[in-house]
């Protein structure tokens, strides 16, 4: 009887974490396709859309707009590296943004 809970359990519990990875997948998805939209764009098209950064870094060769953003107790983080001499944005970053 004991085994059988226990596997019952052990079941239940390795689903639950599937279907959590699969969520987090969809959301990294979903985050990349909306950051991916800002790529070769002016940094100016980011303030539009996102406002002004909280932070801007000028790190050789980028200058790096900084967004964060607290939801629960979860604090995302945005990145963007803007090429200083064509202002176009060249890659991004995003660590923990979740919907």
């Amino acid at each position: 009887m004991i085994k059988t809970f226990s596997c019952m359990l052990f079941i239940i519990l390795f689903a639950a974490c599937e279907t959590i990875d699969k969520k987090i997948d969809e959301t990294m998805k979903e985050e990349t396709k909306m950051l991916s939209k800002f790529l070769g764009k002016k940094s100016s098209t980011i303030k539009i859309e996102l406002g002004e950064p909280d932070l801007i870094n000028f790190n050789i060769p980028y200058k790096t707009y900084i967004y964060y953003k607290k939801n629960l107790l979860i604090k995302c983080t945005r990145e963007f590296f803007i090429n200083p001499k064509t202002d176009l944005v060249e890659k991004f970053n995003s660590k923990n943004c979740i919907k």
